[in-house]
């Protein structure tokens, strides 16, 4: 630590004549983002945990880059999305290290499928299997970037976008890496960012990397994260969700594919001689077609038990093992000839024990699958992810965690969160937000709406949004709970009114959203994925509107075993469950109209429960402190006045 880091406390850098307001031209000092870094800093001195809520504009990420900088601690901080990281990293943390000097090492690490793979490009370059033309020169372009980039992160390479299907071809897997034996792995990208994250003292991840560390201990590379003293997960309120996803075991037909091909590859570099192959890999690709088409008889999700003695299943389940068995035997025999033979062996090993597993789950598991037109997911998911989670936490043996995200409580309780992830050794502490809310934004909720579940609630609703559309001219952002209701109002609103729509589906969502940004009067109409991680400032967002309370569908297989088992052991499912996740979600959404000091603005929640029910007072209390009316007439005028 530099000699003015030691010199430094919270106040000294956040406070008014701080060292941040010496750098940053109108930085204004924030007393509960004070008191967050105060708070931090003395939780990571004394070791106690802390779930931390940060409301919006406190500015959380100043709050605990702070005491990070200023103590001797090794800290690891993991966020929710990757352009979170890429903030963090490049923006936020290079101006609070400048500013007090404090001379640590950086690092950012990110998941496997972010860095291009030297050898998966050398060995596609080769075999030149691409479907077009413009495919291959663009693959071309690809591989002189690859030989030039020093942090080989696919980002950099503007071309092409992160989920083009051409990165197939110059990124690995954890199922398809050859780890040590590989022979580029002495410049493998990912070996050298994990090697930097290993010296450094502030290392930022996101929530899908820190559960991979533990939960794939990918072979080849061992633990990919260093010890650390401090733990920080910011946007902390999406962990529940991502845990359960790498707590789960999974089949697709997209790995069922790519092992195929694999073996393809690996067979006529390694075992050109082998005849049979062609046609063991042909039987089985047969296999695993007629499974998706078996599926696509039945509902598009739902558990494995509702189907799994159908005879068409049971036929294409028994097939599909059958022609695993004879691609192992085939493997096995050829296997020595390389290693890419003995990789796609082990990788066959490994899906043979996830479908065991699925066909015979255990009493803590669901099997449930989903199908779609192209592919196939089978998934052996955990009801309850609270005794992993917590076996995780203490197999890192961190002095002090640090949970924080805008949305932690539900009803001015951190309960829920709480009992969800096995925090009860946490401290808990909320920050309001120091935007005036009353003033800043009207809560309209609209009188004699319709039931959600009613068959004119629709019709109406579409009706108060293009009222209030016409009195914002545009700007703003419709969140739906479902695609239905979502395709349904593009219809109509298409028809209704002549700003520019934006949906969601039509184009990717990066994309819709730069192109919201960019064009006069824009609505967008978005679900789930719109409901957070949005930060539009000003005046091109002067109105949300939110058509029902965000509960979660019942009909989500693992969901489902969920609310069973609270109400099996004498629990309110609906009241300890539904209700508080709904609370979240609901906040999480009215929360992208107010992002900065300057904003105004208006949230419409059409959901006439909010008023009705006994549970719609609790989710009232739980939104910020904004004006409310029912007045068609009040909300008018405060459009004009913004």
């Amino acid at each position: 630590m530099s000699e003015l880091a030691s010199r430094l406390n919270v106040d000294a850098v956040l406070g008014e004549g701080g060292v941040i307001a010496r750098h940053i031209d109108g930085f204004q000092p924030r007393h509960s983002q004070i008191a967050m870094a105060r708070l931090i800093d003395d939780s990571i001195r004394d070791g106690r945990s802390q779930m931390i809520e940060a409301s919006t504009g406190i500015g959380k990420s100043f709050a605990y880059l702070t005491p990070l900088f200023l103590n001797e601690v090794k800290a690891v901080i993991s966020t929710g999305t990757k352009n979170l990281q890429d903030q963090l990293f490049f923006k936020d943390i290079p101006l609070i290290n400048k500013t007090i000097l404090s001379g640590k090492k950086l690092a950012l690490l990110k998941g496997r499928s972010n860095y291009a793979c030297l050898h998966r490009i050398a060995k596609h370059r080769q075999s030149r299997r691409f479907q077009s033309r413009n495919m291959a020169l663009l693959f071309d372009a690809l591989s002189e970037w690859a030989a030039t980039s020093r942090s080989g992160d696919i980002a950099e390479f503007a071309e092409l976008p992160e989920n083009d299907s051409l990165w197939f071809y110059a990124t690995s897997t954890a199922d398809n890496c050859l780890g040590g034996d590989c022979p580029e792995y002495s410049d493998c990208f990912v070996a050298r960012a994990r090697r930097q994250a290993q010296d450094a003292d502030i290392i930022v991840i996101n929530h899908h990397l820190f559960f991979s560390d533990q939960a794939l201990k990918e072979q080849g590379f061992g633990e990919l994260l260093p010890a650390v003293d401090v733990m920080v997960f910011d946007e902390a309120h999406q962990l529940p969700e991502v845990a359960g996803h790498f707590f789960s075991q999974s089949l697709s037909k997209r790995q069922f594919d790519q092992l195929l091909k694999d073996v393809e590859y690996a067979q006529t570099t390694e075992a050109r001689d082998s005849n049979q192959t062609t046609d063991v890999l042909r039987d089985m690709q047969k296999a695993v077609d007629e499974l998706l088409l078996t599926l696509s008889r039945f509902a598009a999700k739902g558990e494995w038990r509702n189907i799994q003695n159908a005879p068409p299943v049971v036929e294409a389940i028994d097939t599909l093992r059958d022609q695993m068995g004879q691609l192992r035997e085939h493997l096995e025999l050829i296997k020595s000839r390389g290693r890419e033979l003995a990789a796609c062996f082990s990788r066959l090993q490994e899906q043979w024990a996830v479908f065991d597993a699925f066909l015979q789950p255990d009493a803590d598991s669901v099997a449930w699958y989903e199908w779609h037109e192209r592919g196939f997911r089978l998934m052996l998911s955990p009801i309850e992810i609270t005794g992993q989670f917590q076996r995780q936490l203490a197999s890192n043996d961190f002095d002090c965690v640090i949970m924080t995200s805008a949305t932690l409580s539900a009803d001015n309780s951190f309960d829920y969160f709480s009992r969800r992830l096995g925090l009860e050794q946490f401290g808990s502490a909320r920050f309001d937000s120091p935007f005036d809310y009353p003033n800043q934004a009207l809560l309209y909720l609209p009188p004699n709406m319709p039931e959600p579940s009613s068959q004119g609630f629709a019709s109406a609703f579409v009706e108060e949004c293009v009222s209030l559309l016409h009195a914002t001219e545009g700007n703003c952002f419709i969140l739906f709970t479902s695609y239905r209701m979502l395709s349904y109002c593009a219809s109509v609103l298409e028809k209704r009114v002549s700003y520019p729509l934006f949906v969601q589906g039509r184009k990717q969502r990066s994309e819709l959203l730069q192109e919201y940004m960019a064009t006069p009067n824009a609505v967008l109409l978005g679900t789930s994925s719109f409901w957070e991680g949005i930060d539009v400032k000003g005046d091109k967002l002067k109105l949300v509107i939110i058509d029902k309370l965000p509960f979660r569908s019942p009909g989500d297989p693992v969901y489902r075993h969920r609310l069973q088992r609270v109400n099996q052991l004498g629990g309110n499912a609906f009241m300890e469950v539904q209700v508080p996740e709904a609370i979240i979600a609901l906040r999480q959404g009215v929360g992208r109209l107010i992002r900065d000091a300057a904003d105004r603005g208006i949230v419409m929640i059409a959901d006439s429960r909010l008023r009705s029910k006994p549970y719609g007072r609790q989710m009232l209390d739980s939104l910020p402190n904004m004006t409310q009316t029912q007045d068609p007439l009040q909300v008018r005028r405060f459009a004009e006045s913004l």
